[in-house]
């Protein structure tokens, strides 16, 4: 489903998500790239129809052919080549708060639903650094690192950028380091510094919620994004 956005500059729609919202992003596990979800350090499993799209560059930037494996859980992705970043739409679906907890059903097919909202997800993989990942790719929103977080040690930070349809977006809850923090916000360029806080594989999330009118389906879109490296 694609949604009409309006996004005002100081983005006053939009209201942070849960710091613990879930995330899906892609590993290398036992040779071969495999899509996780889940949220603090815990996976969880998912239906394979989640895992829309699936896009993988080279060091150049040039595109690289992948295969999709959705026979089961988890996800695998194959690329046909070697890969310096991938990138991943994930359409977690509607989820209904109700009195009992959430559904992942649209709200018009929960009677007692408090509350709906769309999650989608978007994800970048970065395996080797090529200036071109400075720059957006074209996803509906995006962390954009602004330095090569491979020259990143434990205790600097990161200068990362976050655009949403295209356009810089302020006011963003920004998460790092397992989620037990206080989210930071973008500001007025769409910026943020975070903290490399140890070594070993990051995950830098971002995050909105934007209310939607006059849909029987959903109250809210719920969208996220975020980058995945290693730092040694």
């Amino acid at each position: 489903m694609i949604y009409k956005i309006v996004v005002f500059f100081t983005l006053v729609l939009v209201i942070a998500c849960n710091a613990f919202a879930h995330d899906a992003w892609i590993e290398k596990k036992d040779g071969q790239f495999i899509v996780l979800y889940g949220h603090g350090g815990k996976t969880e499993t998912y239906d394979a129809a989640k895992v829309k799209e699936v896009r993988a560059y080279g060091i150049d930037s040039s595109i690289v052919q992948v295969a999709i494996g959705k026979e089961g859980y988890p996800v695998i992705i194959k690329p046909n080549g070697k890969v310096a970043l991938i990138s991943l739409f994930f359409d977690n679906g509607f989820w209904s708060k109700t009195p009992d907890g959430y559904k992942n059903k649209p709200k018009k097919e929960v009677p007692d639903a408090v509350e709906s909202s769309h999650s989608i997800k978007y994800s970048k993989a970065i395996l080797k650094w090529s200036n071109r990942f400075s720059k957006p790719l074209g996803m509906q929103m995006e962390i954009v690192p602004l330095k090569n977080p491979f020259s990143l040690k434990a205790g600097d930070k990161l200068p990362l950028k976050v655009f949403l349809d295209g356009k810089i977006a302020e006011g963003v809850s920004i998460n790092a380091g397992s989620y037990h923090k206080d989210d930071m916000k973008t500001d007025k360029n769409g910026m943020a510094e975070v903290e490399i806080e140890k070594a070993g594989f990051q995950i830098i999330a971002a995050s909105i919620k934007i209310p939607l009118k006059d849909n029987p389906n959903v109250d809210f879109l719920s969208i996220s994004a975020n980058i995945t490296f290693e730092v040694k």
